[in-house]
């Protein structure tokens, strides 16, 4: 499928950039990238071919946008996303919604107001070792769940080595870095599979010698409404990078390397261990699908129902109970 919407980007980092390819592999020829850095500009004049602006009033009053991409730090997202939505400019909001809740809510009835396509990104939704395990709860295969345990950590200067790690919003926290707003994908994808949580513990520290002024290092505990117990391990520092996931249920266990896309469970029933392998996975297609199905919504004139506002608020808000938690 070629889409001929017009797609603004605000922001031209590595996650930015990322997008950009995508587009153009989707077959988007009209695409405008907004960066305050000129240097950024120019290089992706030189790169791809798109025409790029200095600030985004300038780009919006240049053409009519069919969406805007916010590919800004964190705490500019609700900004940024503000403006497009006053234009009625559907918006596609990198994860996080937000580095806090402030303007989160009056955003929000604004889209609903307006019926405005909107779409938070967390390509994890489109994992499709995920979404086989979601099947796989929902058809009971373990029976009820009792806890879950997941798992990310990938040493900062290793994201992109290409830069210098203490430059990024990653290692700012005024920016909205930090470990638990920078991989709030593994709370978005137990929310999606486990429903609402009631409590949120926590532990997220600063503990390694990293030039960041954010947390490095975080341990979160969970209850669901639903009775589960969960736990997410995440950090900055390991040399080796792990993403992970493990369910434990009244019939059996999963275990998921979510870096690899296998899958293996146990069943109580005949104690065997059975692997279910994603031929030819390819992690960096989940942010290909993630786009295709926000472009999808648009052609349709449907609103999104994969990674809503409204499940980036509470998102959110669980990650962000989980910072007040670890200070009490």
């Amino acid at each position: 499928m070629i889409f001929n919407q017009k797609i603004l980007i605000t922001g031209g980092g590595s996650i930015g950039q990322r997008h950009l390819r995508n587009l153009i592999t989707l077959g988007v020829k009209d695409i405008g990238v907004v960066d305050i850095k000129k240097d950024k500009c120019l290089k992706m004049e030189r790169l791809y071919k798109v025409r790029t602006y200095a600030d985004f009033e300038t780009a919006v009053e240049d053409k009519k946008w069919s969406a805007v991409f916010v590919c800004t730090p964190p705490a500019s997202h609700i900004l940024i996303a503000a403006r497009a939505v006053r234009r009625n400019i559907p918006v596609f909001i990198e994860k996080p919604l937000a580095h806090d809740l402030k303007g989160v809510k009056k955003l929000a009835r604004a889209i609903k107001a307006r019926k405005i396509a909107a779409m938070v990104g967390c390509n994890l939704r489109f994992h499709p070792a995920l979404k086989k395990i979601a099947v796989m709860l929902e058809k009971k295969v373990l029976g009820k769940v009792w806890g879950v345990r997941a798992e990310f950590g990938q040493y900062l200067p290793d994201w992109h080595p290409w830069e210098d790690y203490r430059k990024g919003y990653s290692a700012q926290k005024k920016m909205g870095g930090g470990i638990l707003l920078d991989a709030i994908h593994e709370i978005d994808y137990l929310y999606w599979m486990f429903g609402d949580i009631a409590k949120v513990k926590a532990m997220a520290e600063k503990i390694s010698d990293l030039e960041i002024d954010s947390e490095d290092y975080a341990e979160i505990v969970l209850k669901f409404k639903n009775g589960a117990i969960g736990a997410i391990h995440l950090d900055y520092l390991q040399r080796a990078a792990s993403r992970s996931l493990k369910i434990i249920g009244e019939k059996g266990t999963i275990n998921a390397n979510l870096r690899s896309g296998e899958i293996k469970y146990f069943l109580a029933d005949d104690k065997k261990w059975r692997i279910k392998k994603i031929k030819h996975f390819d992690y960096g297609k989940t942010y290909i699908d993630e786009i295709k199905y926000f472009l999808d919504c648009m052609a349709r004139n449907k609103m999104p129902e994969i990674s809503t506002i409204g499940d980036a608020e509470r998102v959110l808000e669980i990650a962000l109970l989980a910072k007040k938690s670890s200070k009490l």
